[in-house]
């Protein structure tokens, strides 16, 4: 498939009178923005252009403008064609009758003699003459409208644009980006080229506040690590054109009802640490959506919650069932190790170092999928921790049931702040408390007790306000004295 540069993706979209834009799925900040800002500029050219998302808009992005004009399915054509062949006759006179309830379609030869075999009845196909692929890794992030339509992208031109290293490339053309934040961050410039040769304005506040959601979204809000430069520099000329930024930041951030947090509740509450590969994860079952009353597209923003309270973590990883056997996931690298990218191509996804997703399907239950996952990042963790492949993977097959909690003011989580039931007291890293721990749980009661840490500034282990029925390192030295 041919690569071709901006240059190359503005000539074909230039060219282009009908055209289809498709957003991935499902659908985000980047891709709603890219495709309804890249729409609105093209129609303003004066060409017929149509967005199509089977999946239904997340809850967060519906104060966007022109969201209301996403197809949510391919548009037919109203046509009805009847095809009539020649091979048997020749046409002298073609006329029709309407009659109560009926249209009579009737057609004379001049010579042989027509027969019902010569007759088909077809829906005429959209005559698109270009197809936009936006913020997609591969064809199967476009979920129902390449089920559905496969044969759409091999009719037609298909142009990829897309900022992931992961992508695929499977467009017949396709425009690519790795260093670029956002996908919108690709569309602005073309979109001023287009503004520049007609003298005209394309980006105005609308099209500015639809450009610049998808710069903010897929940096949260300029914190992550792929905010670049040039990502500042595209964000500050889309806020001089009037990007409604704190309107953003009100729905997308700061809104949440009363069902996400619920959900949110429940995510946070099962947080899990895999110490042997570094590894911190939660997961959305079925139940919980049910239960929480929230809808799928309420999970947004829960995996970088889950980044925040799990410091020494390398990989974060939240995984989602979708519906039975079918799981997704979301990977983030909060640390400086992993390369999450890598490790969801191991599990059918994509994205980027530090931020990438994945599909598992055909599982058996929610545990079957989180062991698969554990695997593969226990296979990719076990080099870059100086483990063995075998270690690891016995380390990630193993379950655990140790949720981590929230840090407390006095100091930072150990490796977050940790409770643990005494059979798995987690091993501090300095201090020399090892052989101590070791000690005591050689020696510890079965009452089921916890024992809490943090690590203080200078890097050693103290016990963290006391809850009842807990154990401090004080109470630890009494039972060892």
């Amino acid at each position: 498939m041919e690569l071709i540069n901006r240059t190359q993706a503005e000539d074909l979209l230039r060219n282009a009178k009908k055209i289809l834009i498709a957003p991935s799925s499902p659908m985000d900040g980047d891709s709603v923005g890219s495709s309804l800002a890249l729409m609105v500029a093209l129609r303003k050219m004066g060409k017929e252009v149509t967005v199509v998302g089977y999946d239904s808009m997340p809850e967060a992005l519906k104060f966007l403008p022109y969201v209301s004009q996403i197809q949510p399915a391919l548009p037919e054509s109203k046509d009805f064609v009847i095809s009539v062949s020649t091979d048997n006759a020749e046409v002298e006179h073609l006329k029709y009758e309407v009659e109560p309830g009926k249209i009579n379609v009737i057609i004379t030869p001049k010579s042989g003699r027509f027969s019902p075999e010569d007759v088909k009845f077809t829906n005429e196909k959209p005559d698109y003459d270009l197809l936009v692929t936006v913020d997609t890794g591969d064809l199967v992030q476009l979920g129902k409208l390449y089920e559905l339509h496969k044969d759409l992208f091999q009719r037609i031109p298909v142009l990829n644009i897309d900022h992931h290293a992961s992508n695929g490339k499977f467009g017949s053309h396709n425009y690519l980006e790795f260093g670029f934040a956002a996908t919108t961050q690709m569309i602005t410039p073309i979109i001023q080229t287009f503004e520049k040769e007609r003298g005209e304005e394309l980006i105005d506040e609308d099209v500015a506040t639809l450009l610049l959601v998808g710069i903010i979204t897929d940096t949260g809000s300029f914190q992550h690590s792929n905010t670049s430069p040039e990502a500042f520099e595209v964000a500050a000329d889309l806020l001089d054109r009037g990007a409604r930024q704190q309107e953003i930041i009100k729905h997308i951030f700061k809104t949440k009802s009363i069902g996400t947090l619920k959900l949110w509740g429940r995510v946070l509450s099962k947080i899990q640490y895999d110490p042997a590969i570094k590894l911190v994860y939660s997961t959305i079952t079925a139940e919980d959506l049910a239960e929480s009353g929230a809808a799928s597209d309420d999970t947004g923003g829960i995996i970088d919650e889950l980044m925040t309270s799990a410091p020494g973590a390398e990989v974060v990883m939240l995984i989602k069932e979708k519906e039975p056997g079918y799981y997704s996931g979301s990977l983030r690298a909060p640390g400086a190790l992993a390369d999450v990218s890598e490790i969801a191509k191991g599990m059918n996804g994509g994205g980027h170092k530090k931020a990438a997703g994945f599909r598992l399907r055909d599982m058996s239950s929610m545990e079957a999928a989180l062991q698969s996952a554990r695997q593969t990042i226990g296979a990719y963790m076990a080099p870059k921790l100086g483990l063995t492949v075998t270690a690891a993977s016995a380390a990630a097959s193993s379950p655990t049931n140790n949720p981590v909690e929230n840090s407390v003011s006095e100091g930072k989580l150990f490796p977050g702040l940790v409770t643990k039931p005494q059979n798995s007291i987690p091993k501090p890293s300095a201090g020399g408390e090892d052989m101590l721990l070791q000690d005591f749980r050689k020696r510890q009661q079965p009452e089921d007790k916890s024992v809490r840490f943090f690590q203080d500034s200078d890097g050693q282990a103290k016990s963290a306000p006391k809850a009842p029925g807990d154990l401090t390192v004080e109470d630890i030295l009494a039972q060892l004295n």
